[in-house]
């Protein structure tokens, strides 16, 4: 009767740690599925929300409407899985909260785009509140994420020491059990002595790290030795299939962590290694790519000295991130700097820019870009051109103005026709052009972005310094805003006309007409 009653609880504490072990792992599978969904449907649902915001097509706006749809369901799916765990429980809710505040910006710009307001819709999309508020769902989902995983290696912990107490329950078991038979008969021993002494093997093994070793059935082994030796080979089984798991999971990161070390790599490929030396300007720039993305993102420059003696400039930011963004921004690049080189033209660059963006399978992996143009001549007089970019500011020793087109230039990829307008812009002695991608204003802390005012101060109080360190000083100040981690990648280019630039000369042949080189103001001691 003690033989049996101890053979039932180490056969009972067995089955429960191997119960454990395969509940925990299909629980923490289903939480990760479940919010894994939710991820899916909501990306699929900022895909079509954008695509039709900027199209107006119906077919952008069916994966919108289907995602919205299973919503609901799946949110209560991820609840029913969290129930119980007052912190999974809170981050789900934080999970529906930004999704909605997300769905809410959707349907406003899918209200604006089917009363015909086209332009408004655009803009609205530009402001970037529906990307912003879609980035703040991304950031609760990665908390919800972490949160998973958190309660599934403390289930796992838990079920480690129930383990523990089954070895220990089964070791008991073979000792008790091998006294008994040597006192009991020869025959008592070949039907339970030698089974616990595989049994007792076994669990060595499993001590020692072996866990690819069953236990071998022995034929004279009483009922309860044999279930006993099933259970622990089906114990032992389970924990190697948790440990390959925990195995490839840490490969799995591995790599991603080196796919992201090679994008790197690929993107400081993609810019230029050295900007070009400008008779009377200074000509800088740095990079910045964002802290919070697994994935490198789309944003270049490149800058250019053309045959005719003028500056050509360029920053862009592709939408996306990966491997298509990447390509896609090399191509701009490269496609500009040979356009540039046989006709500089602002309008007839970004069309055909735009012709070479404008396919339809890039519209519907959602790749566009925006892309800020500039021409710029020895005496500081040329033209501004942007294609769905921030305006460049200038920023001079009194004042800081941003360039705005009169009529501003759609993104490249959006539509197949449309044109591009010029703004002339003219650089004093002493001044700095300031192009950036988004990433630099739409830096934020809560809803307080970095804007352009900060980018004006910051530029104003390193007035004294190098315009290297201006730069690199700007986005350490966007940076710090951002607390401590960029959301997004950032590109800043400066040209600054320097003060010793000598006589001015008459404006080139193709510099707008009425436009001309200022004089600098007096400095004092100069």
């Amino acid at each position: 009767m003690v033989l049996s009653l101890l053979i039932l609880t180490a056969v009972a504490a067995t089955i429960i740690a191997t119960r454990d072990y395969r509940d925990t792992g299909l629980l923490a599978e289903r939480r990760q599925a479940a919010a894994n969904q939710i991820l899916v449907n909501l990306l699929d649902a900022e895909t079509g929300n954008r695509g039709y915001a900027l199209t107006g097509r119906g077919d952008y706006a069916t994966p919108y409407r289907q995602a919205r749809k299973r919503y609901p369901d799946d949110l209560d799916r991820l609840y029913e899985l969290v129930r119980g765990e007052l912190e999974l429980e809170r981050a789900a809710d934080a999970v529906d909260e930004r999704a909605q505040l997300w769905f809410s910006e959707a349907v406003e710009l899918i209200r604006l785009r089917r009363e015909g307001q086209i332009g408004d819709a655009l803009e609205r999309l530009n402001q970037g509140q529906a990307r912003e508020r879609f980035e703040a769902f991304r950031t609760a989902y990665a908390e919800l994420a972490n949160g998973v995983r958190a309660s599934s290696q403390r289930s796992i912990a838990r079920a480690d020491r129930q383990r523990a107490l089954a070895i220990a329950a089964v070791i008991l078991t073979a000792i008790l059990a091998l006294v008994m038979v040597i006192v009991a008969s020869r025959q008592l021993w070949r039907r339970v002595g030698g089974p616990v002494r595989l049994l007792a093997a076994g669990v060595g093994r499993v001590t020692r790290g072996r866990l690819s070793d069953p236990v071998p059935p022995s034929p004279e082994a009483v009922r309860e030795l044999a279930e006993l030796t099933d259970g622990f080979n089906t114990m032992q089984r389970q924990v190697s299939q948790q440990r390959d798991a925990v195995t490839a999971a840490a490969r799995r990161e591995a790599t991603q962590k080196t796919e992201r070390r090679l994008w790197e790599t690929v993107q400081n490929g993609l810019l230029p290694t050295r900007l070009p030396g400008y008779l009377g300007f200074r000509v800088a720039a740095r990079y910045r790519p964002a802290e919070r993305s697994l994935l490198i993102g789309g944003d270049f420059y490149d800058a250019v000295v053309l045959s005719d003696g003028r500056l050509a400039i360029m920053v862009g930011d592709m939408a996306g991130h990966g491997a298509p963004a990447a390509a896609q921004a090399a191509g701009l690049r490269f496609g500009w700097r040979t356009m540039v080189a046989v006709d500089p033209d602002p309008e007839r660059v970004l069309t055909a820019l735009n012709a070479q963006m404008a396919q339809q399978e890039l519209r519907r992996e959602g790749l566009f870009a925006s892309v800020l143009y500039v021409l710029i001549d020895p005496e500081g007089v040329g033209l501004v051109a942007p294609a769905g970019h921030p305006p460049p500011i200038v920023v001079g020793r009194q004042e800081c103005r941003t360039i705005a087109p009169s009529e501003p230039g759609p993104l490249l990829g959006v539509v197949d026709e449309a044109r591009w307008p010029t703004t002339p812009v003219a650089l004093r002695r002493g001044e700095t052009l300031l192009m950036f991608t988004d990433g630099l204003v739409e830096a934020r802390r809560g809803d307080d972005q970095f804007g352009v005012d900060r980018v004006c101060s910051v530029m104003e109080t390193e007035r004294a310094n190098a315009v290297e360190l201006r730069l690199s000083r700007l986005i350490a100040a966007a940076r710090r805003h951002d607390e401590e981690s960029l959301r997004d990648d950032v590109v800043v280019l400066a040209v600054e006309r320097v003060w010793g630039a000598g006589p001015p000369r008459a404006p080139f042949p193709t510099a707008p007409a009425g436009v001309s080189a200022p004089e600098p103001a007096a400095v004092d001691g100069a």
